[in-house]
């Protein structure tokens, strides 16, 4: 036998309801004597109620609902939703008789704080869950179809949805719990998000432009646009002095006079943009080279320097040294043969090459001439080869797509790393000038080449045409490179407070390998983060260099020319 657990008989009644109406309908009340008293928390006798049940009170206002010519859902559902979510609800109650099942609540302002929340409330038949009354105390909430009573509607909808026994079950939601407005929160640039991706730049280099998202710029915007019109300024210190005194005289609390005193000559001074300024003065930090907080070592003695450096400087042609032509190997089958053929280069296939692929990755032609040679980032890993060479060959020649965000990052600021780099050269007074550089082909060996990520002429070295190679390690890029070096996985290490390459890691093959196709002296090699620069000249080193291309000339013959061959027939 089943019983009807409700001793008011309601589950029995409901059911006998439901079979009984056409269409479940239900008769509406003009009004409905809420109680007084006895207001909880308790959802148990709450009836059923869904969206079917609000389409019916809001057909019941004449407004349309859905059917076959109008399917989009009415004003009011959809700024209900809306103010589910930009307002919240609090204080929902619940009350019952043995006739209606009632729902109050207060709805409060997400901007207009200042003012009471509404009180909101509407009854639903107890049997069939439909809305015989509601209210609001808005303007628009005495006839109970305002946006405050439906988003108290939407809110029952979920408490029969997740057949809720109380009002505090959902009490996490957005629309009870929703954020607080960015202004009414504590900062977060300390946490990790967004700020991470703002870096600190001089004021001097900012570009302020006008927000278009659609548009096309037609203008670069505002930026700085200050600039040293002296020409060879040279300054006179006896005749500041003079200068000085004689404004005392007239005025001894001038603020020129003030600065005439007898230690003025040891005033310390800084190297600005336009020329030495005394430490604490506004060009000594405004048109400073670099932030303060950015910290920048270098280390360039492994090479002399001249006394009187050069002005006017062009670039040499590759090699930089004098080079010995291929000497072939004997014992090569013809498609062999074929392949070495159209890798054997002159003194102006080797420049003609270069200039052409000085996009790098960009241009079609560097991908093409690197395709069967070693390249200066895989010879240490081609060096070191012992098993799996056919299938390591095919990999090289072939290799497969690749892209991380350690290598976007390196794409993304190594101009800017190239840029501090003469900033920082400058304000040392060993001026460099940075060219792009492309492919270079070893004349000797010309299955051998590298890409440096520059050239360097430097005006006062004794040997003023060197290379660059940067590293901006995304992983290290909130530390300056010498905190980086703690890790004991870097490729760098503190050697007496300076940020130097491990001799053992591939990076040094690399570096070694691109001073040797090239026939440089030396290769700056240069660590950016956001914190600071790290700047080491690396000499070439003919032995180390001997013993690499060795290493490199057996790989090439005795394990990778077979497939190589076997490809470019194809």
């Amino acid at each position: 036998m089943v019983v009807d657990p409700d001793p008011d008989e309601i589950y029995t009644k409901r059911k006998a309801r439901v079979s009984s109406l056409p269409n479940g309908a239900a008769p509406v009340t003009s009004s409905v004597k809420y109680p007084s008293d006895g207001w909880g928390k308790s959802l148990e006798r709450m009836p059923s109620f869904t969206r079917a049940e609000m389409n019916q009170h809001v057909a019941n206002s004449g407004k349309r609902v859905a059917n076959a010519q109008y399917h989009s859902i009415p004003t009011n559902l959809r700024k209900a939703k809306t103010f589910l979510q930009d307002e919240y609800l609090k204080e929902i109650e619940a009350n019952s008789d043995q006739r209606y099942f009632y729902l109050k609540a207060k709805c409060f302002h997400s901007f207009k704080k200042s003012e009471a929340p509404h009180d909101l409330r509407f009854a639903m038949c107890i049997v069939s869950g439909q809305v015989t009354h509601a209210n609001c105390s808005c303007k628009a909430g005495k006839v109970g179809y305002c946006n405050h009573v439906l988003a108290l509607m939407f809110k029952a909808c979920k408490f029969s949805l997740f057949d809720s026994k109380s009002t505090d079950d959902l009490c996490q939601d957005d629309d009870e719990l929703p954020d607080l407005a960015c202004t009414s929160q504590l900062q977060k640039w300390h946490k990790k998000g967004r700020g991470d991706k703002i870096s600190a730049q001089p004021v001097m280099e900012v570009t302020v432009t006008k927000t278009k998202l659609d548009e096309a710029r037609s203008r670069e915007g505002v930026k700085c646009l200050i600039y040293d019109a002296r020409c060879n300024p040279e300054h006179d210190f006896q005749a500041e002095m003079n200068l000085k005194k004689a404004l005392e005289k007239i005025n001894p609390q001038m603020g020129l006079s003030v600065m005439a005193r007898e230690d003025s000559s040891v005033i310390k001074c800084v190297e600005t943009k336009f020329g030495k300024s005394q430490i604490g003065s506004f060009c000594s930090y405004q048109l400073s080279h670099t932030e303060a907080n950015f910290v920048a070592t270098v280390d360039i003695s492994s090479v002399p320097r001249n006394d009187i450096g050069e002005t006017e400087l062009t670039y040499p042609r590759f090699p930089l040294n004098s080079g010995s032509d291929f000497v072939w190997p004997d014992n090569l089958t013809a498609s062999e043969k074929a392949l070495i053929s159209s890798l054997v280069v002159d003194e102006n296939k080797i420049n003609n090459i270069e200039e052409a692929t000085r996009d790098q990755s960009s241009s079609e032609q560097w991908k093409k001439e690197r395709k069967f040679r070693f390249t200066a980032s895989k010879f240490d890993l081609i060096s070191k080869r012992q098993r799996n060479h056919e299938k390591f060959a095919v990999d090289l020649i072939n290799p497969k797509p690749f892209t991380s965000r350690y290598v976007e990052h390196g794409i993304k600021y190594e101009p800017i790393a190239i840029q501090e780099y003469e900033k920082v050269m400058f304000t040392r007074k060993t001026p460099v000038k940075v060219l792009k550089s492309g492919f270079v082909v070893c004349l000797d060996m010309p299955f051998l080449g590298g890409s440096p990520d520059g050239r360097v002429v430097d005006f006062g070295c004794r040997y003023h045409f060197g290379l660059a190679e940067v590293k901006c390690p995304e992983t290290k890029f909130q530390v300056t490179p010498l905190d980086a070096c703690q890790d004991p996985n870097f490729f760098c290490e503190d050697i007496n407070g300076q940020c130097k390459l491990k001799r053992t890691h591939a990076y040094f093959a690399q570096v070694q390998g691109q001073m040797g196709v090239s026939g440089a002296s030396w290769c700056d090699f240069i660590v950016y983060t956001k914190k600071g620069i790290s700047i080491e000249r690396i000499p070439f080193d003919p032995a180390y260099w001997e013993t690499l291309k060795l290493k490199l000339h057996t790989y090439y013959f005795n394990h990778f020319i077979k497939t190589a061959a076997s490809e470019f027939a194809k």
